[in-house]
């Protein structure tokens, strides 16, 4: 044998053992998803969207809570409220509030109960009726309250 070809199959033997050691390797590593699958819990699924009764009660009622600080009291508003709506109750002091306690008695507002536009009156223990108007830009966006009316204030 000439040199050259000397030198090819010894190229070509460390080439089939590096190919061997990674078979080797390979098979003794665990295979992906067959034990992991056994003791990992599933993926949650997500939930459905809260209806749009269920928004503004949470608005209705988070927004009566006089004896919040004010920090606490605008976190648990924002999510709910339309950009538009979180400028305006953004001044707000929930001390001058005037409702607490709301009740869960939704009664639907006249003709704004469309697929893009709902509002509902809910009572209080204190300072009278609550409406609570929702907005969503399309049928698949969230609820959002666009404007409180607490209390009769116009």
């Amino acid at each position: 044998m000439t040199r050259k070809r000397l030198l090819i199959a010894f190229a070509a033997i460390a080439v089939l053992a590096v190919a061997a050691a990674v078979v080797v390797i390979a098979a003794r590593l665990p295979h992906r998803g067959s034990e992991v699958a056994a003791t990992s819990t599933p993926i949650p699924t997500r939930s459905a969207a809260p209806s749009s009764e269920e928004v503004a009660h949470t608005v209705a009622d988070r927004f009566c809570q006089p004896t919040e600080t004010k920090n606490a009291w605008q976190r648990s508003l924002t999510p709910y409220l339309t950009p538009e709506a979180w400028q305006l109750y953004s001044a707000v002091r929930p001390g001058n509030v005037p409702c607490a306690g709301i009740h869960d008695d939704r009664t639907p507002v006249g003709d704004q109960q469309t697929s893009t536009d709902q509002a509902f009156q809910f009572t209080a223990s204190t300072g009278g009726p609550i409406t609570v108007t929702l907005h969503r830009d399309t049928k698949a966006d969230p609820w959002l309250a666009s404007y409180i009316n607490a209390g009769g204030q116009e």
